[in-house]
């Protein structure tokens, strides 16, 4: 049985692609390059991408685990994850290994900053290798500037873990299982204000650590999976979709969900909590589900988005070592030229180009092969 979500690759490319914006904007701010003021508030989106990519994830990692579930009973745990490593591993081992090994040295000689000791790089190594990097950058010393992008597929690594059992466990009760993760969500971000005070611990280095852990994700996590629910269930929402579905609705969401996005709509208190995490949970859930529905207002089923969206966990990978060497051949190329047109336009443009190429060959030439494994092992056919 195959099962194909529509419109869901697109929004899959955009996710990658404001994260790409993030970091292009991050090393022009760096060298303090670029001319456009407003550019620095608009194009702060790369957590608003990390955050997309967790709801898409609970959203079609659930629907389906609930399909299987339908279908056969249960949930082969053996083959959840043997698909899941045949999706993630082989990428982030090949890309993280290189880069652990090399980049140090690489990049010292191009003037970034990294430490090149035997006991750093192997220390990267480690928690690389137990899929940990978020916990190395909250806790324990780590070689900046080279592998911290990793930090997400970790966390999304220690989700994948632990969803089978608990989706199954909770199987019949899944609208408790959301208010739980919701209430769970909550008390994460209460921590962030009794913990500084109690403890005297600086309130940053709370942030710091929260937001790099999975309980700071749940109701992202966890909208995704109730959003799931709702399309798996939905001949018994059908008045609920038909009232909340109609194309009024669906613009007027998609227009607030921009405005978040670009923090239009922006609140100092509510996004320096991460309290905007619950913002994007509800809203990103509903993208997922109107994206798929019939009567969808946007159309993302063009071949340029479909493929890039199918290689998005490439241009995510890849673009953090892209956008700081493309950074350094701008610097090279236009000395003492910071105009508009070359680092405002030109060099995001550029960063953007050259990452998806690096994602698009690395699909084709190394993770196709790992894919087509993959299905060997899948209940349901489909492309995650």
């Amino acid at each position: 049985m195959r099962i194909y979500f529509k419109n869901l690759d697109g929004i899959r490319f955009i996710a990658a692609l404001l994260v790409v914006l993030h970091h292009a904007q991050f090393f022009k701010g760096r060298y303090g390059l670029g001319s456009l003021d407003f550019l620095h508030h608009t194009l702060e989106t790369g957590r608003t991408g990390v955050n997309l990519f967790f709801v898409l994830s609970g959203f079609l990692i659930s629907y389906l685990l609930m399909e299987e579930n339908e279908k056969s009973g249960t949930i082969n745990f053996k083959n959840f994850y043997i698909r899941r490593m045949l999706r993630i591993w082989p990428l982030y081992l090949a890309y993280g290994i290189s880069l652990t090994l090399l980049a140090p040295f690489v990049f010292t000689k191009l003037g970034f900053p990294a430490l090149t000791d035997m006991g750093t790089i192997l220390t990267n190594l480690l928690f690389l290798l137990l899929f940990a990097v978020n916990f190395q950058l909250a806790f324990f010393p780590y070689n900046t500037g080279i592998l911290e992008i990793t930090w997400s597929v970790c966390v999304e690594e220690q989700f994948y873990l632990l969803w089978p059992l608990v989706l199954l466990l909770f199987r019949n009760r899944l609208k408790q299982l959301f208010v739980s993760m919701l209430a769970l969500g909550v008390l994460s971000k209460l921590l962030l204000f009794i913990i500084p005070s109690v403890f005297n611990v600086p309130t940053q280095r709370m942030l710091d650590i929260n937001y790099l852990m999975l309980f700071d994700k749940l109701e992202l996590f966890g909208s995704g999976m109730f959003g799931a629910y709702i399309l798996f269930h939905r001949h018994r929402y059908t008045a609920f979709l038909q009232k909340f579905f109609t194309r009024p609705m669906q613009w007027l969401m998609l227009s607030i969900t921009v405005l978040v996005v670009f923090n239009v709509l922006k609140s100092e208190f509510v996004s320096h909590y991460y309290l905007d995490n619950f913002i994007h949970a509800g809203l990103f859930a509903y993208l997922m589900m109107a994206a798929v529905s019939e009567n969808c207002v946007f159309n993302l089923e063009y071949p340029v988005l479909r493929t890039l969206g199918k290689v998005s966990y490439g241009i995510y990978l890849f673009h953090t070592p892209v956008c700081q060497l493309v950074m350094l051949a701008f610097m090279k190329v236009f000395t003492n030229l910071h105009s508009i047109v070359v680092y405002d336009l030109l060099y995001p443009a550029v960063c953007v180009g050259v990452t998806c190429i690096i994602a698009y060959y690395s699909y084709e030439l190394f993770e196709k092969h790992f894919l087509k494994l993959k299905t060997k092992f899948a209940f349901l056919h489909t492309r995650i």
